[in-house]
């Protein structure tokens, strides 16, 4: 059973909500605490702070509660089916704001982030905005491997506040919503391992809205250095390609035609190995590991994506 629990959940507010920030947490009590602290001095009269707890069974809820008990801003909400996309969708649901800007619990907001999004929201450019996300910045506990190219460690598209074209879109970690638009929509996908954010930003888009970019609205990105090993990058990769595999049979709209596609592609899949292969061992030969290593993630990849193929 989900319930909600709320410090306040009776009391009336002073103005309508514009934005509910939205952290959707399962079993990271102490990266969560952070996150939400970081959060807090930037709530104002307009916002609020609703915590979605996906079937913890850790210390999450206990952390949660004492949050809501101390600051009338902060709800709950349990939400028993496990996985982002439902917690996510609780959020769409259970939300009192226009917006539903969601955070993940392995960030911390920058001193201003909160502000930037308000500033934003309160006069959108477009009467079609429905998305609008920032840049993620990294915070590690130390460097990673020289191996590992930097750009793997954060999410920034550059450039001015704009509408994004084409398939580029924001990170779903630091991204808000206008909520009865993404609900009007079908809300996220619950049968995608990953992608989720970029699929519903297409079915927005198709439905004619507009996704933005808002470079000032930053948050620092606490990674794991355990996130670095080799052998958790591999396991990323493989889980990102069998992932864009399934997103693109989803958006395809007949499977049938989509498999056959993908066996075409799969008919010259081992090609493309061996030659991002020969690439990678060149580049190791010449010293170059950065190259080397995204010449495997690239293979890696490339595997993931038949499973997604035919999953």
């Amino acid at each position: 059973m989900t319930e909600p629990t709320s410090s306040d959940s009776n009391e009336p507010r002073g103005m309508p909500v514009l934005v509910t920030v939205a952290v959707c947490t399962r079993n990271r009590a102490s990266s969560l605490e952070a996150a939400v602290k970081s959060v807090i001095p930037q709530l104002t009269c307009e916002t609020e702070l609703l915590i979605i707890d996906n079937a913890s069974t850790d210390d999450t809820p206990k952390i949660a509660e004492q949050f809501a008990k101390t600051h009338s801003m902060v709800r709950i909400w349990r939400e028993e089916r496990l996985g982002i996309s439902f917690a996510r969708n609780a959020a769409l649901q259970q939300a009192q704001g226009e917006y539903v800007l969601f955070f993940d619990d392995d960030e911390v907001a920058e001193p201003d982030w909160l502000a930037q999004y308000i500033d934003f929201l309160r006069a959108p450019p477009t009467s079609k905005l429905s998305c609008v996300g920032g840049p993620y910045l990294p915070d590690l506990e130390r460097p990673p491997p020289a191996w590992i190219n930097s750009r793997h460690a954060f999410f920034d598209l550059g450039g001015s506040r704009r509408a994004l074209t084409g398939k580029t879109s924001p990170a779903g970690g630091n991204c808000a919503y206008h909520r009865k638009i993404a609900l009007q929509v079908g809300g996220f996908a619950i049968d995608l391992p990953r992608c989720e954010d970029s699929e519903l930003n297409a079915r927005l888009r198709d439905a004619g809205y507009e996704v933005w970019w808002l470079p000032e609205a930053r948050i620092r990105h606490r990674i794991d250095p355990e996130r670095f090993r080799l052998g958790a990058q591999v396991r990323l990769a493989f889980s990102e390609g069998s992932a864009a595999a399934a997103f693109r049979a989803r958006r395809s709209g007949s499977v049938a035609k989509f498999r056959l596609v993908a066996l075409g592609r799969i008919l010259i899949l081992p090609l493309h190995i061996a030659i991002q292969m020969a690439f990678g061992l060149l580049a190791l030969i010449a010293g170059r590991r950065q190259r080397a290593f995204d010449c495997l993630l690239r293979v890696c990849r490339n595997l993931g994506m038949v499973r997604g193929w035919f999953s």
